[in-house]
């Protein structure tokens, strides 16, 4: 896995001129807390392991299990999906996370050898896409696939920047590999759309509401962003260090409108330690999400892994303390089951909504 070099930062600014009531009470859509509650949140984990691993090695180091585990394969690996492992996480009542990246790590964004949308469209994959079908299929117990995230980035070869600058080509792709999936039996499959928190290049093309595949294609809306701190490699002499609510805010609020009878999730998240306290920053977010803000927000994936920046909980003991603190709450207590009736829940309330009589 190949992490991106670059954030786009226009809609983190235009976050860190709302103010937090603005930002964090979009209106809710579909199943939400009763009033002055929290509503239930679900804790995703993300490290660079086995999906076994990961949760045996979370439950261990932060005393919780995690209601999902996520990790990530490229479709140049050929490698078959592990059907045994997501029923071994099943049996621990974990639902799989499969991210699922239609490129070759090997090669840039913009080599000849990629794969490119197009590539998708033209069938070009269809025999590998069939396979990895009726191995989801095989599971029969449902999982999370996320395929095509960030595509409003410019890191990987499927974001729209790279090809054409045609949000047109996006859809058709996922649209396509969403029909060959469930063809196969794969309804056991949970969609998620997922969008970075902010566009890179920051155009009218590159807007996520323009490559919505449409609620048919899509059980959860996805976002990702990070708190990346001070000079990140990106931006080495920038200051970039941003609250929850400045990371988070515009992006949910274009989920609630892209998509509002659909959960949402954060697919990955995390905060640096550079720049400011790292402690305070996940303490905040707690407090946050303890006062009932973005009710439709779920699902929390945090990507565990010192890479770009310290991510991991374990960067310090304060940190640490912070994080645990966290997860052992009382609404963070969400497990795996339920997590799997929540976008079922989601399409449920919109039928009934529409059916209902008007007054």
């Amino acid at each position: 896995m190949r992490r991106r070099t670059l954030l786009g930062t226009a809609a983190a600014a235009v976050a860190l001129t709302m103010s937090d009531a603005a930002g964090a009470q979009a209106a809710p859509a579909g199943v939400a807390a009763g009033k002055g509650a929290s509503p239930t949140r679900y804790l995703g984990m993300f490290r660079e392991e086995d999906p076994t691993a990961i949760a045996a090695n979370v439950e261990c180091l932060y005393g919780v299990t995690p209601a999902s585990v996520m990790w990530f394969d490229s479709w140049a690996s050929g490698r078959a999906f592990p059907v045994n492992e997501a029923r071994a996480l099943w049996r621990r009542g974990i639902m799989p996370h499969y991210t699922w990246e239609p490129w070759n790590t090997a090669l840039g964004p913009n080599d000849p050898g990629q794969i490119h949308l197009t590539d998708v469209i033209d069938g070009t994959w269809d025999t590998y896409i069939r396979a990895r079908a009726k191995e989801f299929a095989a599971v029969r117990l449902p999982i999370l696939i996320r395929w095509g995230h960030e595509f409003n980035g410019n890191w990987y070869p499927w974001g729209i920047a790279n090809n054409n600058a045609d949000p047109s080509l996006y859809v058709r792709a996922y649209r396509r590999v969403h029909r060959l999936v469930a063809a196969a039996g794969a309804r056991n499959v949970q969609w998620v759309w997922a969008y970075n928190n902010g566009s890179a290049p920051d155009a009218p093309y590159n807007d996520p509401a323009c490559a919505y595949p449409g609620d048919r294609y899509v059980d959860w809306v996805g976002i990702d962003g990070y708190n990346w701190g001070f000079g990140p490699s990106w931006d080495p002499t920038g200051d970039r260090w941003t609250s929850f609510d400045a990371t988070f805010a515009t992006a949910y609020a274009k989920a609630r409108a892209v998509a509002p009878n659909r959960p949402v999730m954060l697919g990955e998240f995390a905060s640096t330690e550079d720049g400011g306290d790292k402690a305070q920053w996940l303490e905040d977010m707690d407090a946050t999400l303890r006062r009932g803000a973005y009710p439709d927000l779920k699902l929390l994936t945090y990507f565990d892994l010192t890479k770009e920046e310290a991510w991991s909980p374990t960067s310090s003991s304060a940190a640490l303390a912070a994080f645990t603190s966290w997860t052992q709450r009382r609404y963070m207590k969400g497990r795996g089951h339920e997590l799997a009736r929540v976008a079922r829940d989601y399409a449920r309330s919109r039928v009934t909504a529409v059916a209902a009589p008007h007054p």
